[in-house]
């Protein structure tokens, strides 16, 4: 029924009268209007990170929120303090911290793909997070390669096997033959179940056919209090965390990843040459992002001069004090990195069919 009247049940062609060619016409030009606002509106919000930063003609013109996805103090906050305080001083305007720590950087790096990509919010994030998290966790709840924008990468380092200083496993092989002959009896601790760390474990298990018990903790910190406390064999731990440890006489550290040995601890052999080449290409690094969408002046400045950062000896001094190593990329080069390095990831964790918990 319309307007009280039969309906055209039978599909024939009915033709308008006047006033309701007038009626339909009016409607179309509203509907019209309407489409062309709500396409202008959606346009002014794309455009809107774009606006903010040529409406003032220079970048940026006012502070920047740094999303930190870490521990105040923590290996990752301490690696950006070195890029982030001469930053601010090289762009003339404050960056700000905003500390969003939890489930191995996930949660901040989550909260930074959410936030609106107007050049003012940028954070901080670790391949764990960036390249591993997605292959170990389906339904992490964002997407990297989609939803981040890669700003640049500042450092990397390998992980490192240790154990205490007066431990009775006195080297490497020496401590895949104590888990051959009692299985289970090796534990190692790491920052947490689905972490490199805990990824490099599953490996060496898996390659040498021995039995290596996982015990994870809510960070490399207690993992270590609970190592010196004897409550666990070894753990496995950044460079950032092992090269002080090492210095100081506290640690033995019986291997690391990579294919060459890690210049902040050239004694220390590597997994490959101790005949096992399942962790060549695992490390760490860490790098800047953005939310995607990022405005391409903004992210041309930033990238500028986190690399003159970079290449300054007052970095590099820094970075061996802390036990990473510099690394230099064009956000392009950096994206493809993320790309090879989230593939390689993928087949690793496949490779130990560790399933999510």
């Amino acid at each position: 029924m319309r307007n009280g009247k039969p309906g055209n049940p039978h599909n024939e062609i009915v033709r308008l009268k006047p006033a309701d060619k007038f009626a339909r016409e009016t409607s179309m030009n509203q509907f019209t209007t309407s489409l062309v606002c709500a396409l202008g509106f959606a346009a002014s919000c794309m455009s809107l990170a774009q606006g903010t930063i040529t409406a003032t003609g220079r970048y940026p013109d006012k502070p920047i929120r740094l999303v930190v996805p870490y521990a105040v103090g923590g290996g990752g906050d301490v690696v950006f303090r070195a890029i982030i305080d001469p930053l601010a001083g090289r762009l003339g305007q404050p960056i700000y911290l905003d500390y969003k720590p939890g489930a191995g950087g996930t949660i901040g790096l989550e909260a930074l793909a959410r936030s609106l990509p107007d050049g003012y919010t940028i954070g901080v994030g670790s391949s764990d997070a960036v390249a591993l998290a997605p292959n170990f966790y389906p339904k992490l709840g964002y997407k990297p390669s989609t939803e981040l924008q890669p700003i640049a990468i500042v450092a990397e380092m390998p992980l490192v096997l240790l154990v205490k200083a007066d431990s009775p496993i006195a080297s490497f092989k020496d401590m895949l033959e104590k888990a051959r002959v009692s299985p289970g009896s090796i534990t190692y601790g790491t920052p947490g179940r689905g972490s490199s760390p805990h990824l490099m474990g599953e490996l060496l298990a898996k390659a040498s056919g021995v039995e290596l018990t996982h015990v994870p903790y809510k960070g490399t910190g207690p993992a270590l209090v609970d190592l010196f406390g004897g409550h666990v064999s070894a753990v496995i731990a950044s460079g950032f965390d092992s090269v002080p440890l090492e210095k100081a006489g506290r640690v033995r550290t019986l291997a690391v990843t990579g294919t060459s040995r890690y210049s902040l601890l050239p004694q220390t052999p590597t997994v490959n040459e101790q005949g096992i080449d399942a962790v060549d290409e695992l490390k760490v690094w860490f790098g800047i992002f953005a939310p995607a969408g990022f405005p391409a002046p903004a992210l041309d400045r930033l990238s500028r001069e986190i690399d003159a950062i970079v290449r300054k000896g007052d970095f590099n001094n820094r970075a061996a004090e802390l036990g990473f190593v510099p690394i230099r990329a064009t956000p392009e080069q950096f994206a493809t990195r993320m790309k090879i390095d989230s593939d390689r990831l993928a087949t690793m964790v496949r490779r130990t069919g560790v399933k999510p918990d």
